[in-house]
């Protein structure tokens, strides 16, 4: 029988604590310095392993994920700021912030219980209290409450949010009635952060440095982590159709979220959802497909940078041609109010190099996607089935199957990226064109929801139940 080597620390707990700096920084209404989403993605991969034999840490990184999603999101709500007034900003931030409490609340929840049941099912120590610095070190035997860890988890996260929020607050009263003068308030807006992060901050870094040592102590709990362990290489290892099941429905899930931001939102001829987003989760898609892919997933992340790169690069043009964002003026669209006879041009090149650029990343991501689904087809299918028969006639069935689906997404997904393409360049003179590109995008996130719809209900759904 095979044998797996245990690492000094083979769960990669450790990412938890390292994820948990990015949720500590300071925000400003919803733009976040340290973006949430880098931390959250680093706690779910320090919860893969744990949380796939306690069913606690598996609803943790749930919430997790879900907050992973919202996280994006407000990155790309960012970018409508600079369009929309003060209240707009105030209801995005407390929308956010309301959305994130009701996610964050039992993530944290279930986090400190799976920890728990961890320590009573294999007797660790470490779960059941937060060692001090010198703990650590072995220097003395100084612990605190786990309990009020939780607490102060909690309230770090409350103070941050309410630093996001309540600072805004004035900017939505009237300051002057007619015949009356009044005080302006949203003067102090700027002061009102300085506080709210002080504040923050204060919670903040206390909570975070004792989270550390507390996972710290877990990580050097070599009953706790050669526990879990065992019982991950025992349950979970083996069986490596489920493994394949779990990770190919989050890259399905990653594919489908970078199609559909393929689509091009202008606002005075500023497009507020540029393709440097699609690039991320595309970039995603390929960092987990190294390992089945390593020579086309590494093209494949270069060919994401460089497609990022001329998103950004559009985008400083589109923003310099339309004068600035705060000085465009309708009578001046088509032919701009700087710079129109240079930076016209490099707009239209830098456009099509960019749509170019996504097709040639997606026919790349669709072309591994194809591989790796048939490979996964050949080697866990057959053994879903009775008799050989069957097996055979089955697999035949799903091979067509999501061959024909890939090549729909394929042919709409260069059609979607191309009318991206010609938006940005000839929008002047065919603003309509939107509609079509609009129309492109769904089909092509439609066809990769197909794609993962196929795949998922007639092998990884089924190898999910039997595990």
């Amino acid at each position: 029988m095979k044998t797996h080597k245990q690492k000094k620390e083979p769960l990669g707990l450790s990412w938890i604590g390292a994820g948990m700096i990015f949720l500590c920084n300071p925000m400003i209404n919803i733009v976040d310095i340290l973006p949430d989403f880098i931390g959250l993605l680093m706690i779910m991969h320090g919860l893969s392993k744990a949380a796939e034999v306690t069913d606690h840490l598996g609803d943790a990184r749930d919430c997790f994920t879900k907050l992973a999603i919202l996280s994006a999101a407000q990155l790309g709500i960012v970018f409508t700021l600079p369009f929309n007034t003060d209240s707009y900003t105030m209801l995005m931030a407390f929308s956010c912030a309301v959305v994130s409490a009701i996610l964050f609340v039992p993530a944290i929840s279930h986090l400190f219980a799976g920890f728990s049941y961890i320590a009573l099912r294999t007797g660790a120590a470490s779960p059941s209290a937060v060692p001090s610095r010198g703990a650590l070190r072995g220097k003395n035997q100084k612990y605190s409450s786990v309990r009020a860890l939780q607490f102060l988890t909690y309230a770090a996260f409350f103070a941050r949010a309410a630093g996001s929020v309540l600072p805004l607050v004035p900017s939505i009263f009237v300051s002057d009635y007619v015949g009356v003068p009044g005080v302006n308030w949203a003067q102090y807006i700027g002061v009102l952060y300085i506080f709210s992060w002080i504040v923050g901050l204060a919670v903040s870094i206390p909570w975070l440095l004792r989270f550390r040592r507390y996972i710290k102590g877990m990580c050097a709990d070599t009953v706790l982590t050669g526990s879990l362990w065992q019982k991950y290489t025992d349950e979970v290892l083996p069986d490596k159709g489920y493994l394949a099941a779990k990770k190919m429905r989050t890259i399905l899930i990653f594919a489908i979220i970078a199609c559909g931001l393929c689509f091009s939102i202008y606002m005075d001829y500023v497009n507020i959802l540029p393709n440097i987003f699609a690039a991320a989760f595309l970039i995603a898609v390929f960092v987990y497909l190294k390992k089945d892919c390593k020579k086309q997933a590494v093209w494949g992340i270069v060919l994401c940078v460089l497609l990022g790169a001329c998103s950004i690069l559009t985008e400083i043009w589109l923003v310099d041609y339309t004068g600035g964002i705060n000085h465009y003026t309708p009578a001046s669209f088509a032919m701009g109010v700087k710079h129109a006879m240079t930076l016209y041009p490099k707009i239209m090149v830098s456009s099509w190099v960019e749509a170019i650029w996504g097709m040639v990343a997606f026919a790349l991501c669709l072309y591994v996607l194809r591989r790796v689904i048939l490979s996964h087809i050949t080697a866990f299918a057959g053994r879903l089935y009775r008799t050989e028969d069957q097996a055979v006639s089955e697999l035949a069935r799903l091979e067509k199957g999501i061959q024909k689906r890939i090549r729909f997404t394929a042919a709409v997904g260069a059609i979607a990226l191309l009318l991206g393409g010609a938006y940005s360049s000839i929008a002047p003179w065919a603003s309509e064109i939107w509609i079509l590109n609009g129309l492109a995008v769904g089909l092509f996130t439609y066809g990769m929801y197909k794609v993962y719809a196929y795949i998922n209900e007639n092998l990884y759904l089924r190898i999910l139940r039997n595990h």
